[in-house]
């Protein structure tokens, strides 16, 4: 934006005359910017300046280049294949096991996929409880950072490679030393776990060398919340949340739907009340209230943008809504208490089909107040359990200490052994502990981890560790089950395992993995261990907790003065544990669709009283913390607060991942005081809100209805000069229910695994030339201080009188029998007349080679039922035609009719509330062709006459919903 186009006051009078159901893209299209202008007007911006040509090739090949080494590997031998499996390994035929990835120490239960004893697919597993088949966009990445060359491969000593022979000598030095201290001067920082083998393993470690300290290091942990729970209900409990159960929903500051190690299990639950509404089983009303936008906000039915600070005043006003005889008089505004009475009636109108949840960031008070108010509903067994810890380190009265405590430790001299066990402090840590100077005071200081990080720098001793797919063990998931971590293939560099490791300086022996999680699970049955390795997980879920009746409690009211920063996750790179991953660098952040970098998020009253615009660069203020950031203006924010995302800002990322964005460090309350104002600089910032904007129609492009009719009117289909060609057999087609879709992106990261999809960068994605071949598009709809969210998911629409295939002049994209729009890579000349021709912008060109100068191993992850394409071709969508072949050919080959039921897109099968039906629109009975009959069904551009194959269901909104800043 130009700085002459910085006039908020006309946006919101622009805004203030469109009709209820217009909607608009973003700032830039307000503004009529230039920039925006010439994407809005050429399908294909020119010739930008090309990357340089070193650090091309390492983008290149940063999470691939090292894949050959997995080439040759054999599968491990003690695996069991999963249920999909061949009797034998034939060349050409994909094999399937069962195996979990943690995160954040929860497991997400996946199935891998295997080809020539090679991993290059993971899928949800569908037998699993929690996941059903889907799974988020960290976990389908997963296979990425396996094949990932940045990865730690051999021990260091001083940064120095050296031999395990060397570190088991220097462990078993250090050995000595704590045999005769009982542990005195030896503490330990972990990461998230679950893995009940770790738990096992510590356990031994403690009763060993009883003064041994063992600390958290995980940023966005739930100590906070487990500590309000024991302070409750007497003892440590997970919530467990059945959003399936809950036809009313309250979000104070809390993000269920958004990015997180429950995010699969939460959004199944959601979308499963939804469809219940949606057939006349009760309702689906959610209230939120946020500071700054949020999935979950989205998909509210009525959403207050308010600052942290007002949390406790908010819980005070609900308390007293729903009778309690509370003295003091909440200070919030005539608006907010009318969001708080809607909120209040909606929760005692359900009583215990109603839950309300809180963001763990939240004082103890007000956590506390929380768990009481669902306690009185009677969510309890309803829509909330309790459940006893999943992570390990929080037993009754036995928490492990914090990093705060650590950081007094150091600086009274009182460790002598410091290990850091699969985290990194020193990028995660608060600045204030100093925890950098300080561990230069400990004479013994060792790191294992997947890399050589900022942490492993300041160590004696980096120990690698094996990636979840190369190496044993266990983990439990959200619901409790445990999972069992099987490999994918034999480790890949010089790595062992945390199991290993913690033996090896217990014992100095070089154990197997396996054998530390069979001496776990010895209690288990051969047969049932078998069993349990096919399927994925050996315990059901853990059981229900009773609690006693919670006290009423006193909430104390904060007070903050201005403005107020909150620190969040990154939605792609978390804490930047994931920054060295392409896929998810270049993944459009849900909300603000930017990629390549964490942004300082702003209102647009904030930005207009600082004088900033998108791209401009500020400075921001934190207690202990100053930081310099592009800003970012976020329609719905609350005014008086700054939005700052972990994750970037690093170092020793990897050669993807470092010298993006800007630093902070996870705050441990909701919010602190902070400040804002313009440095003067000017960012370029890689954002897909302006790419591939859908021409003008009288029809919007998302449609709603009212949950009292939901019915869209008859569509007029125009007629058309060509005959329609139907074909015997199988027809394709797709329908995508807009009221299901949350916009998480979790198909984008499938679609880019399944199909090969290149990773270009952030120069190329500023020029809008990113590759993905299904994108979600962000609309707003209202004002522009609280707007509407909506999300639509575009792949290829498959058009039946297709424009691109008239357009082409070489015939390199064509019609096949059964529906689909084909591109035909070896015909196609790069004319891009196909692309131009296309009404949904979703034809992709490769303007470079970006398989340019890579070894032939590199192939080793890519998918090799997908061609790679070569510069100068046009790429789309296929509907995984690859799969549609493979089911066809299974058929064939077993003497059976061909089952169209068993076809699955990636995308489909990614998706965690199942917002995608695909299938044979021939077949009257199939899941697609049902939603084709639903009065919510539309054609999007339908007045072009294109016939789309991809079709959507319109979303279902309850009442009169509405945003409020």
């Amino acid at each position: 934006m130009s700085a002459s186009s910085l006039d908020f006051a006309v946006w919101r009078e622009q805004l203030a005359g469109l009709k209820g159901s217009a909607y608009w893209r973003g700032l830039e299209t307000l503004a009529a910017t230039p920039e925006a202008q010439a994407l809005i007007e050429a399908e294909f911006p020119g010739a930008a300046p090309l990357l340089d040509r070193r650090h091309f090739l390492q983008l290149m090949a940063a999470s691939l280049a090292m894949a050959g080494l997995a080439a040759c590997g054999k599968t491990p031998e003690q695996a069991v294949p999963a249920i999909r499996q061949a009797t034998q390994l034939t060349p050409g035929i994909a094999s399937w096991y069962a195996t979990a990835i943690p995160f954040c120490g929860i497991a997400q239960p996946v199935l891998g996929k295997t080809l020539a004893g090679r991993p290059i697919k993971l899928e949800g597993n569908p037998q699993h409880p929690m996941s059903g088949g889907a799974c988020d966009a960290f976990t389908q990445a997963a296979i990425l950072q396996l094949y990932d060359p940045d990865r730690s491969q051999t021990p260091r000593f001083k940064g120095r490679e050296t031999s395990w022979d060397q570190v088991r000598g220097a462990l078993a030095r250090q050995r000595l030393t704590l045999n005769t201290t009982r542990g005195k001067g030896l503490h330990i920082v972990c990461g998230a776990s679950s893995s009940p083998t770790l738990g096992r393993q510590i356990e031994a470690l403690r009763r060993r060398w009883p003064e041994a300290q063992l600390y958290h290091a995980e940023p966005f942990a739930e100590t906070q919340a487990l500590r309000v729970s024991e302070r409750v209900f007497g003892q440590p409990l997970n919530a467990r949340r059945y959003l399936e159960n809950a036809q009313v929903l309250v979000c104070l500051e809390d993000d269920p739907l958004g990015s997180g190690p429950r995010q699969t299990l939460l959004q199944r639950g959601w979308a499963e009340r939804r469809r219940q509404a949606a057939q006349g089983q009760g309702a689906a009303l959610s209230f939120v209230a946020e500071s700054i936008p949020t999935l979950t906000g989205a998909a509210a039915t009525r959403r207050l943008a308010i600052a942290p600070s007002r949390l406790p005043d908010l819980v005070l006003a609900l308390s007293r809504a729903l009778g309690d005889n509370v003295a003091d008089q909440p200070r919030l505004s005539a608006r907010q208490l009318d969001w708080v009475d809607d909120a209040a009636t909606a929760l005692k109108a359900h009583s215990s089909r109603s839950l309300i949840c809180v963001s763990k960031h939240a004082t103890e008070d007000v956590q506390a107040q929380v768990m009481r108010l669902n306690q009185r509903l009677g969510a309890h067994g309803q829509t909330l359990d309790w459940q006893a810890p999943t992570l390990l380190g929080y037993e009754r009265g036995q928490f492990w200490a914090s990093l705060e405590q650590l950081s007094q430790q150091l600086a009274g001299g009182n460790v002598s052994q410091l290990w850091l066990l699969d985290c990194n402090p020193l990028h995660t840590s608060a600045p204030e502990l100093g925890l950098e100077g300080l561990l230069q005071k400990v004479p013994f200081r060792l790191h294992a981890g997947l890399y050589y990080d900022e942490s492993a720098a300041h160590c004696h001793w980096h120990l690698p560790l094996n990636h979840a797919l190369d190496g044993w063990s266990d983990a439990r998931a959200a619901d409790g089950s445990a999972c069992i971590v099987q490999p994918l293939i034999k480790p890949m560099y010089s790595t062992r395992t945390l199991h290993q490791i913690i033996e090896l300086l217990l014992t100095s022996a070089d154990s197997d993995a396996l054998d530390q999680v069979r001496i776990t699970w010895s209690h288990v049955p051969h047969s049932q261990w078998r069993q349990a390795l096919a399927d994925g997980w050996i315990e059901t879920s853990a059981p229900a907790v009773e609690v006693p009746e919670a006290a009423t409690l006193v909430l104390n009211l904060i007070d903050i003065d201005g403005l107020e920063a909150v620190v969040r996750p990154d939605p792609c790179v978390w804490d930047g544990r994931f920054a060295n991953l392409g896929w998810l660098q270049e993944l459009p952040k849900p909300i603000s669709t930017l990629t390549w970098s964490n942004v300082v998020g702003l209102s647009p009253r904030l930005a207009e009283q600082v004088g900033v615009r998108n791209g401009d660069g500020v400075e921001v203020a934190l207690p202990g913390q100053l930081l310099r950031g592009a800003a970012w203006i976020e329609p719905g924010q609350a005014d008086q607060v700054i939005a700052l995302y972990t994750g970037y800002g690093r170092s020793r990322a990897g050669r993807v991942g470092n010298g993006l964005g800007y630093a902070v460090r996870p705050i441990q309350s909701s919010s602190v005081s902070a400040s804002v104002r313009s440095s003067g600089e000017r960012h370029t910032l890689a954002v897909t809100q302006t790419h591939h904007q859908l021409p003008d129609d009288e029809a919007p492009p998302i449609r709603v209805v009212q949950r009292e009719a939901p019915q869209l009117p008859a569509q007029q289909i125009p007629a058309s000069l060509y005959s329609p060609v139907v074909d015997s057999g199988p027809q394709w087609g797709m329908v995508i229910d807009l009221d299901l879709c949350t916009g998480c992106n979790a198909c984008v990261t499938a679609c880019q695994a399944e199909n090969n999809i290149a990773v270009v960068g952030a120069e190329q994605v500023a020029n809008g030339r990113n590759m993905h071949w299904l994108r979600i598009d962000h609309y707003y709809q209202g004002s522009l201080d609280a707007p509407r969210s909506r999300f639509q998911p575009l792949p290829c629409m498959h058009c039946e009188q297709a424009p691109c295939e008239t357009g082409c002049p070489v015939n390199a994209t064509v019609h096949s029998r059964d529906g689909l729009n084909q591109m035909v890579y070896n015909r196609c000349i790069g004319t891009r007349t196909c692309a131009s021709y296309c009404p949904y912008k979703v034809r992709r060109f490769n303007w470079l080679d970006w398989s340019a100068d890579a070894a032939p191993s590199i192939q080793a992850q890519r998918n090799p039922e997908v061609t790679v394409r070569a510069r100068g071709v046009m790429e789309k969508c296929t509907y995984c035609v690859q799969r549609i072949s493979a089911a066809r050919i299974e058929d064939k080959q077993q003497g059976t009719d061909f089952d169209t039921t068993k076809v699955v897109t990636a995308c489909q099968q990614t998706c965690p509330s199942q917002a995608i039906r695909f299938g044979d629109i021939a077949d009257f009975a199939s899941a697609v062709s049902h939603a084709r009959k639903d009065p919510r069904h539309y054609r999007l551009l339908e007045a072009l006459g294109t016939r789309p194959r991809t079709t959507y269901l319109a979303r279902i909104e309850e009442g009169e919903s509405s945003d409020e800043a």
